[in-house]
């Protein structure tokens, strides 16, 4: 068959494969809906990129540019296993109020800065030991609030040598319980660190 299709028959194809694979698009379901081989598929989808109809996300995984993944989508195929924490999860709970520039993710995997269409992943390694206290919403991992600040804190001691400064943190709505018993899993500099945070109000 060949590649040479309409706008509205990739249209088609785009909308078959993204209801039964979401909204990345692995080649595979594209040569499946599309009828085209793996080499003619290729092919198309280098013209649909000139056209800005399609965008490559990775090997073998492409999204339509009419139905995009979020930035979440695209950090959790690329640096998978992964969960969104750190700064962006703390912005995301209103903990921090400002939104850092890169979506901030921890990962088991070499850390790395990804550039994708859809912006920028900022993987940070935590050893497996620390990979935990985090929950899927819509196929996203998601920090729990306080394994997010545990993150944070314990990153910027890692790094910068220093805490950061928690004062102006919303933290009324932290568990200071699942706070506290889950920081024992965490270097004595953690807990330390965090104490600026025991004269705040508590969650009830």
């Amino acid at each position: 068959m060949t590649s040479r299709r309409t706008l509205g028959g990739w249209l088609t194809v785009f909308e078959r494969a993204a209801r039964t694979g979401g909204r990345l698009l692995p080649g595979a379901s594209l040569s499946r809906e599309s009828g085209l081989s793996r080499e003619a598929l290729r092919k198309a989808m280098r013209r649909l990129e000139l056209r800005k109809m399609v965008h490559r996300v990775g090997p073998g995984l492409y999204a339509s540019a009419l139905f995009p993944p979020s930035l979440e989508e695209v950090a959790m195929a690329l640096g998978r296993p992964c969960y969104v924490s750190f700064e962006s999860a703390l912005s995301r709970y209103g903990i921090l109020s400002q939104s850092p520039a890169a979506l901030t993710c921890a990962t088991r995997r070499k850390p790395s800065l990804l550039r994708t269409f859809a912006g920028e992943v900022l993987l940070r390694r935590l050893a497996g030991s620390r990979f935990w206290g985090f929950r899927e919403e819509r196929g996203i991992l998601w920090a729990e609030p306080e394994k997010a600040l545990l993150d944070w804190v314990y990153w910027k001691l890692q790094t910068e040598g220093a805490a950061p400064a928690l004062d102006e943190l919303s933290t009324e709505d932290l568990d200071r319980a699942k706070l506290a018993a889950w920081s024992l899993r965490y270097p004595s500099t953690v807990r330390r660190a965090l104490g600026d945070l025991d004269a705040a109000p508590l969650k009830r």
